[in-house]
């Protein structure tokens, strides 16, 4: 899910000269492009070439007073006379009450491959056109905000990779021999249990909330976010973060307390009778039981 960088602009029909279409080539900030006020056709056009040919399979587009929307891509290499296919058809951006009132102007769209024409959709491109209109009120300037172009994700990114757990880190075990002690493993690290049959139920339920998403396409990305969140909860231990002092205390005792415990790994605290802490340890000094 690579970004496509625009490169320059081709063409455009009247705009404000304040608010050009070149304001879509911004990487950083959000400056609109904007219709001119003398204008009466109630149509913007504008023709983007992008850096380089390549297949599209997100669009987010920040509006900026917009009624509608449709995409149209094409290519460098074609003659000037040949009509662009469609990937986006034109499609609502306001609703005409909110237009007529001039309310909700900057909503953002994030449009996936299962909005685009499947024509268009398997094909790599470098010209995008764009086609802003705005038939419900003709008193007002509208365009767009900005516009992010990126590749299709190739590869599901929504299964978790492989979790390395205590055992997987050779360099650590070497070092500190308590670590391949599997009653202590069990006790203070325990694995999370396999949830794929979770997981994959999880996913069913996305796809059916996502009216737009089927099993033969990609899952939208927020339904993503939340699977990828779902899975994020079996992770493993941050050796990295564990104090030295504290994993010598435990090398040296083979118990802990539960603040020791606490602070070794970010799990639940223990059960009242799974270990009974060492009297006297604490993070400060050790005091004799008197």
């Amino acid at each position: 899910m690579a970004p496509v960088k625009i490169k320059y602009v081709v063409s455009f029909t009247f705009q404000d000269p304040k608010s050009p279409v070149e304001n879509l080539l911004l990487e950083e900030g959000v400056r609109p492009w904007l219709s001119s006020p003398q204008d009466r056709s109630r149509q913007l056009k504008a023709e983007l070439q992008l850096d380089h040919a390549s297949r599209i399979g997100y669009i987010d587009v920040g509006n900026c007073g917009s009624a509608f929307l449709q995409i149209d891509v094409g290519r460098s290499s074609w003659p000037l006379d040949q009509s662009y296919l469609t990937l986006l058809p034109t499609t609502a951006l306001m609703m005409p009450a909110d237009a007529k009132l001039d309310k909700n102007r900057s909503a953002v769209r994030m449009f996936k491959e299962g909005d685009f024409l499947a024509s268009a959709l398997n094909e790599k491109w470098d010209r995008v056109r764009l086609t802003c209109s705005q038939p419900f009120n003709k008193r007002t300037q509208f365009g767009l905000s900005f516009i992010r172009i990126r590749t299709p994700q190739d590869v599901d990114d929504s299964k978790p990779g492989p979790v390395s757990g205590p055992s997987q880190a050779p360099s650590e075990s070497s070092s500190s021999p308590w670590l391949s002690n599997a009653a202590f493993c069990r006790t203070f690290f325990p694995e999370a249990p396999s949830s794929t049959e979770q997981e994959a139920a999880l996913k069913s339920r996305l796809q059916q909330l996502d009216p737009a998403s089927s099993p033969g396409t990609c899952m939208s990305r927020p339904a993503r976010m939340v699977l990828q969140g779902a899975c994020a909860r079996k992770r493993a231990f941050p050796w990295c973060l564990a104090s030295p002092l504290l994993l010598q205390r435990a090398q040296r005792t083979g118990r802990a307390s539960r603040k020791l415990r606490s602070q070794l790994c970010c799990t639940p605290p223990l059960r009242r009778g799974c270990l009974q802490p060492q009297v006297g340890l604490t993070m400060g000094k050790r005091h004799k039981r008197k």
